[in-house]
């Protein structure tokens, strides 16, 4: 029970970091979006004609990596009271395929026709090739996750 909770606070506080990465502006995503609806919008002229540069993604993955490896580890350490490496793990890396999981099924597929730019581009949210591309986005997810979870298992046994 307490792990489907952590569960969904996790996705819950995923969630907010995402809307409060796009509060000025939601071009600061325009590379987590599948080609066929970008080049519609560049088209359109309402993005810009050259996309974000990918350091900015870079950056901005890397700081939530090291916040959910610090939020994991302390769940982990003082609300499971785990205090070993493995299990401090194996845990925080199922966190976050929860999390990845809850990101390509919610957040990129079943919310985005309520998306401003699915809208505008007139591509459907269902689109084939823009599931396979938050698919094969999803799969990177697993891999960031890797390091995320040996980091909060290192800081849970810091702790």
């Amino acid at each position: 029970m307490i792990f489907l909770i952590e569960c969904i606070v996790a996705c819950i506080l995923f969630t907010l970091m995402v809307k409060l990465a796009t509060w000025k502006s939601q071009t600061a995503f325009t590379n987590d979006y599948p080609p066929v609806v970008t080049d519609k919008l560049r088209t359109m002229g309402l993005i810009a004609e050259k996309p974000p540069a990918r350091k900015q993604d870079y950056i901005r993955k890397a700081i939530a990596m090291v916040v959910f490896s610090f939020l994991f580890a302390l769940v982990l350490r003082y609300v499971n009271g785990l205090t070993g490496f493995l299990p401090a793990v194996l845990s925080a890396y199922a966190l976050w395929l929860v999390v990845d999981w809850y990101d390509f099924a919610v957040v990129d597929v079943l919310m985005a026709p309520f998306d401003k730019f699915y809208r505008l581009s007139g591509v459907s949210a269902f689109d084939p090739s823009a599931v396979k591309f938050h698919f094969i986005h999803s799969v990177y997810g697993m891999a960031l996750g890797l390091p995320v979870a040996v980091v909060a298992g290192l800081m849970v046994v810091l702790l």
